[in-house]
């Protein structure tokens, strides 16, 4: 039992992620399996908030993405097949223990067959994208001032269906720096339009030769980057942002707002480039003050806490989920301990499997488990029939049977039913259980399991009202919010309650998992433009790296009881005025973006945000760190209304 329910947490992940999820999943059995068999053997109605609290850990457990959401869902199938073989601590401790043995052994099999790395086909394909746009930039810089090629990308196709067992993060990573490769192919062409429209001046020439000569150099770094072995990515890393820390911007020339612009894209791109390894840039030293600083990203663990903790109220999606999957599994295991239905157990369980966080999931699953149920009951209770009363007949169609619903697992949900129910009545026989009587509870049960579901989703239903669009407007806004309050905080120290900060944080983060969800079920779904699924990841991809600037935003906030000027860098009137007027713009372009996400109308004109945050660099004396967080935030903004203009132009 171990290794079976281990082996589906197995689907999901990546490498070490995949092993991850298999150890969770193994785990939590071993926990539940104890807590099963020992609680139907001592007080059986204890069962009732077990079940209780097994559903709103495992209804949580959806905002973590389907690695971590398949691995704990794994939890109360153990808890409720264990439950229904009591048993007393001792024994209750050795069947847990083989159940971790089994599940552990899985992982085994899983590392030694996974145990090479992923991603290289599309990093090689974004270095070539990279390569091309050193050639173009290189081309620039001797004067040959033309468009650039509008061939697509080598990486778009790469990224357009890159490896299933990619990990999200890492392909949300990919995602941005092509999207980041569109806006530095626009900016060196904006700065060949503007050099070839004063090729009479030789300043204006020269200043676009030089920054096209300084983007070439940094764009074919980055394209070593990429493809270098995973030892050496640190060392070209700190070499992109020693040189982008050199990077001049030559004043009074109408060249200075696109290569302001280059440098916050490749800036950008430097930062991508340090994730995939999760890595820091340091100062290095002689760098001077603007050297880049990318700050390390928060540990895994560290991010799943926030994350959870943010979706702990039913005021979001997930939270709404875990909330009701806790109660109507604890009506569930109520009424089979008052009725004493013979196994009620997959009551509860068939809730647990079918009762997800959207509408179409849980209809589709409840009537294709169900259905499936009904298949393999017969089919179990036949092959049991069949085989009396050889033992090794029996073990050969619980292979077989096991080894279609694995292979059927991502296939066909009804199928998948089949098979598995057909390998549990076979297990049931093995064990000396009566298949025909075991088939007919199991179809009985689950068929109350599945109305319990769709009944209790009827009643309180996830929707809202809102479409996918509406979600991304609201995670625009919520991002927009929450980036502003930050800024204004850091301009005028103490006039923002902490805690108020983190609920914004919280907001935002919740819209962030909405978001999300949002765009997985998009991808099942048949294409509505102008809101791909592909748009959608861009989205959240971006929307990601917002997010971690704003975390290092955050981390400059001073606590309350060093909340003075001196302590907080001697911010001054004039340089809190510039923070204002950043926070202002920031704020104006947010909502505007949001704004035409939910009309589905290109956004109108916006406040210059790349030229606010150059005067807020040149004309304040804030901490360098600081200023490049700010150059992030500015240019995950300029990325984010780049994808909307193109993707919700009108044809």
């Amino acid at each position: 039992l171990g290794a079976l329910t281990a082996g589906l947490a197995s689907f999901q992940g990546l490498t070490r992620g995949r092993v991850t999820a298999v150890a969770v999943a193994s785990v939590g059995m071993a926990v539940s399996t104890f807590v099963g068999a020992a609680t139907a053997a001592a007080a059986p109605w204890v069962l009732v908030p077990v079940v209780i609290v097994w559903g709103y850990l495992v209804g949580l457990a959806a905002c973590l993405g389907p690695r971590l959401s398949v691995a704990a869902i794994q939890w109360p199938v153990a808890l409720m097949i264990a439950a229904g073989l009591p048993l007393g601590p001792r024994e209750a401790a050795l069947r847990a223990g083989l159940v971790l043995a089994g599940g552990l052994f899985q992982g085994v099999l899983v590392a030694v067959s996974w145990a090479f790395r992923r991603g290289g086909p599309e990093r090689s394909a974004l270095a070539e994208s990279y390569r091309n746009l050193a050639a173009y930039a290189s081309r620039l810089a001797i004067g040959l001032f033309g468009p650039p090629s509008s061939i697509a990308f080598p990486a778009a196709a790469a990224l357009a269906d890159p490896n299933p067992l990619l990990s999200t993060a890492a392909r949300l990573n990919y995602v941005d720096l092509l999207e980041q490769a569109e806006r530095i192919r626009t900016s060196l062409a904006a700065l060949a339009e503007r050099a070839a429209d004063d090729s009479s001046v030789d300043d204006a020439s020269a200043s676009a030769s030089h920054y096209a000569a300084d983007a070439a150099r940094a764009l074919d770094l980055i394209a070593d980057t990429l493809s270098a072995r995973r030892v050496h990515r640190a060392g070209r890393v700190r070499e992109l942002g020693q040189l982008l820390s050199w990077w001049a911007v030559v004043p009074g020339t109408g060249s200075r707002v696109v290569g302001e612009a280059l440098r916050g894209q490749l800036r950008a791109v430097t930062e991508d480039l340090a994730r995939l390894d999760t890595m820091s840039v340091r100062r290095l030293e002689g760098d001077g003050d603007r050297t880049p600083i990318v700050p390390p990203m928060q540990d895994e663990f560290g991010w799943t806490a926030l994350t959870l903790r943010a979706n702990l109220s039913p005021a979001g999606e997930t939270g709404r989920h875990a909330v009701r999957l806790a109660v109507i599994g604890g009506l569930a295991e109520l009424m089979v301990q008052a009725t004493g239905l013979y196994e009620g157990r997959w009551v509860v369980l068939t809730i647990f499997l079918v009762l997800k966080p959207d509408y179409n999931s849980t209809v589709n699953l409840s009537a294709q488990r169900a259905i499936g149920t009904a298949v393999g009951a017969g089919l179990g209770a036949a092959a049991a029939w069949l085989a009396h009363p050889g033992s090794g007949e029996l073990i050969t169609a619980a292979g077989f049977t096991i080894a279609a619903a694995y292979a059927l697992f991502d296939a066909n949900y009804l199928l998948y039913s089949s098979f598995l129910t057909a390998y549990i009545v076979i297990i049931m026989g093995i064990l000396g259980l009566p298949a025909d009587t075991t088939a007919i509870a199991r179809l009985t049960d689950t068929a109350i399991g599945a109305a319990f579901a769709f009944i209790s989703y009827s009643a309180w239903p996830t929707w809202e009202g809102l479409t996918a669009r509406e979600k991304f407007a609201r995670l625009l806004e919520a991002h927009g919010e929450y980036t502003t309050a930050l800024l204004h905080e850091l301009a005028h120290p103490g006039q923002i309650d902490l805690a108020q900060l983190r609920a914004l944080q919280a907001t935002a983060r919740r819209a962030r998992t909405d978001a999300e969800a949002s765009t997985a079920r998009l991808a099942d779904e048949p294409p509505h433009p102008p809101l791909t699924p592909t748009v959608a990841r861009t989205l959240v991809a971006v929307v990601t790296r917002l997010a971690h600037s704003e975390l290092s935003l955050h981390a400059f906030v001073p606590l309350p009881a060093t909340a003075t000027d001196q302590e907080v860098g001697g911010i001054a009137d004039a340089d809190a005025g510039c923070l204002d007027a950043v926070a202002a713009a920031f704020s104006t372009t947010m909502s505007s973006l949001a704004m035409g996400l939910s009309t589905l109308q290109p956004p109108g004109p916006l406040p210059p945000l790349r030229r606010l945050q150059t005067a807020l660099r040149d004309h304040t004396a804030l901490d360098p760190r600081l200023l490049y967080t700010i150059d992030n935030l500015v240019d995950a903004a300029d990325t984010l209304e780049d994808v909307l203009r193109r993707h919700l132009a009108s044809p």
